[in-house]
C-alpha cells in the first residue's frame, strides 16, 4: 500500500504480514471483546483494583464525559508527560483524529484519554491525569478512581456504538522497569486478553530519514 505525498505512513494491525517496503515492529496488547454483555465486561475487571475504584469516583463526585476540551486535556498531557521525561507527540493529530473523554471534579479537568476508532476497533491513544504533586491528599486517591472511569465510559462508549474490540494500547508486563510493568497491570486489570499487534511504517522523505537517525 503507497500513500503519496506522504513524508512518513504508520499503520496497525493485528495481522503479521510481509509489506514490501514497510519496516514491521510488534508490540503486546490487551483486548476486551466487545461482543460480550456489558454487565460480563464489569465482571471480568479485578473488584478491588477497578470496579470498587470506579464505584467510589462516581460517589466522590468524578463526571467523565465524552466532548471536545482539547485546550484542558492538552495542558494536563504535556505536564504529565514533562513529569514523567516522555515526548509529547503532535497534539494537533489527536485533536484532529481522536475521541477525547475527559474527566472532571467539581468542573475541574483532572484526567482524561483520547481515543482512535477504526472499522471494528476502539483503541486507547493516549491518557493522561494531574499530577500527584499538583494534588492534595484526598484528591490523589480521586485521580487513580478518575482514569479507571475514564476508560470504563470509553469501553461503554465503544460497545453502544457497536464496535467489536477494545483495545487499551501497548503493554509491556516483563519490562524491567517498574513504570511499564505497573501500567501493564493496571490495562490487564481490565479483564481483557492479551494479543500481538504489529506496527507497519514506511519512510518516504529523506530528510525525515535523516533526522530519525
Amino acid at each position: 500500500m503507497e500513500v503519496p505525498g506522504a513524508d512518513m505512513v504508520n499503520f496497525f494491525s493485528y495481522n503479521k504480514v510481509d509489506q514490501l517496503g514497510f519496516k514491521r515492529k510488534e508490540r503486546l496488547t490487551t483486548v476486551i471483546d466487545l461482543k460480550r454483555e456489558l454487565s460480563a465486561i464489569w465482571e471480568k475487571m479485578r473488584e478491588g483494583f477497578i470496579r470498587k475504584q470506579i464505584i467510589k469516583g462516581e460517589r466522590n463526585g468524578i463526571v467523565v464525559r465524552q466532548d471536545e476540551n482539547f485546550s484542558d486535556f492538552k495542558r494536563i498531557y504535556g505536564k504529565f508527560r514533562k513529569d514523567k521525561n516522555i515526548h509529547e507527540d503532535n497534539f494537533r493529530v489527536f485533536e484532529k483524529n481522536g475521541i477525547l473523554f475527559s474527566a472532571y471534579l467539581a468542573n475541574r479537568m483532572i484526567a482524561g484519554g483520547i481515543f482512535i476508532a477504526n472499522n471494528n476497533c476502539f483503541r486507547a491513544w493516549v491518557l493522561a491525569s494531574k499530577r500527584l504533586s499538583d494534588l492534595s491528599g484526598p484528591e490523589r486517591e480521586i485521580v487513580g478512581q478518575a482514569n479507571r472511569t475514564v476508560i470504563w465510559q470509553a469501553i461503554k462508549y465503544a460497545k453502544e456504538k457497536n464496535y467489536e474490540v477494545f483495545d487499551l494500547g501497548g503493554i509491556n508486563p516483563e519490562s524491567e522497569d517498574r513504570n511499564e510493568s505497573s501500567l501493564a497491570e493496571f490495562k490487564e486489570a481490565f479483564g481483557g486478553e492479551r494479543k500481538n499487534g504489529y506496527f507497519y511504517y514506511k519512510i518516504y522523505s529523506k530528510i525525515l530519514k535523516i533526522l530519525i537517525r
